[in-house]
């Protein structure tokens, strides 16, 4: 019986052969299992009956040969990117000037005139620019004299001076 325990053992850590496996079995299924081996016997009475349960049989149904329809979002896709490289084209190579000026001048127009001239286009953009500088300098002036008067009333500096007042007039009082 000392070989049975020792089968035992090799089957729970895996390590016993197939002859080995079946002659547990056997020995499980007669009647003379030994008190000590008798908890292990629900066990293999277990895998007998769960080698007897068979699964249901079942047919998996046939593809049927159906032609599945275009899927819509393919177009769509392929629009989009139509639509994405025309876009990119059009960015990327503006179209020559129909006066034949080349490339890498600029053309200015001023009030719906073309100007051609650089010096007059110039002078022209620092009279708006100072015009502009003069606007935001007067919108905002309230804004700096909001911020001058919240200067002037920062509570902290008040008090502050209030102190030194305070202990000033006590200091010349003794």
């Amino acid at each position: 019986m000392n070989n049975i325990d020792n089968i035992l053992n090799n089957y729970f850590e895996g390590k016993t052969l197939p002859e080995e496996e079946s002659r547990l079995k056997e020995y499980f299924r007669s009647s003379t299992v030994l008190p000590q081996h008798e908890i292990y016997k629900p066990l293999f009475i277990a895998f007998d009956k769960e080698k007897q349960i068979a699964a249901p049989f079942f047919e998996i149904p046939a593809e049927k040969n159906r032609k599945k329809p275009f899927p819509i979002w393919k177009l769509w896709i392929a629009a989009a990117s139509i639509a994405a490289v025309t876009l990119l084209v059009v960015t990327l190579f503006p179209y020559k000037n129909k006066v034949g000026i080349p490339s890498g001048d600029y053309l200015v127009f001023i009030n719906g005139n073309e100007v051609t001239n650089p010096q007059k286009a110039q002078q022209y953009a620092d009279k708006m620019f100072m015009q502009a500088d003069e606007i935001i300098r007067t919108s905002y002036k309230p804004i700096v004299e909001a911020n001058v008067i919240q200067t002037e009333m920062d509570a902290d500096r008040i008090f502050d001076d209030l102190s030194q007042k305070i202990n000033y007039i006590e200091s010349v009082k003794q």
